[in-house]
């Protein structure tokens, strides 16, 4: 059975996740955690704000020093150029949205992994409307970072067809598409 989201009851969606499933998007989404973390934690994410920043209430806006485009292409993907044509421009709007953007990525995904901890074993999930809004986020973000990884670089590109035939990443080819499809059912549920 291919899990699917639907529309529940009382604005819910829900959607039937098999064991191995839930424990390899619970995985998947774990993964992708650690390497914003780690993203973060290298540009200096965990800096206080600027005392402006604090006293307006625009906490991770502006902090002391100016992060760089992320080394990870893959990560990258999720904090993109503002300004590609202007470095000095994009590295201003990265100083006022990195950390705070990192930390809404890192929330979409803690609240996808505690949900899947209420079916340890599969089953049905239900996610209220907070819930599934932070699935799609998250599913999206995984969908740009595995997507970097099989070297998907325009629209309509086959994912892997740039690769090696003999290339390993062949074998994540076959998650791309699952991703994309429980995105696709998600949006369908909650548009429903």
């Amino acid at each position: 059975m291919i899990a699917a989201f639907t529309r529940g009851p009382e604005n819910t969606v829900q959607v039937e996740f098999p064991a191995l499933d839930a424990r390899t998007l619970s995985g998947l989404f774990g993964e992708l955690g650690a390497m914003i973390d780690a993203e973060l934690a290298e540009q200096g994410g965990a800096q206080p704000p600027d005392p402006l920043a604090e006293q307006l209430g625009l906490t991770g806006l502006g902090s002391g020093s100016t992060p760089g485009r992320p080394r990870d292409p893959a990560i990258a993907r999720l904090f993109p150029d503002a300004y590609p044509e202007d470095a000095q421009a994009s590295a201003e709007f990265r100083r006022f949205t990195q950390a705070d953007l990192g930390s809404m990525r890192r929330r979409r995904i803690e609240v996808t992994r505690a949900s899947l901890e209420r079916i340890p074993r599969g089953g049905r999930l239900v996610l209220d409307a907070g819930e599934a809004a932070a699935w799609l986020g998250a599913l999206n973000d995984l969908r740009l970072v595995l997507g970097s990884r099989l070297e998907i670089t325009a629209d309509g590109q086959e994912p892997g067809e740039s690769l090696a035939p003999d290339d390993p990443r062949h074998a994540h080819v076959p998650v791309y598409y699952y991703l994309g499809y429980l995105e696709e059912t998600l949006v369908e549920a909650l548009g429903g």
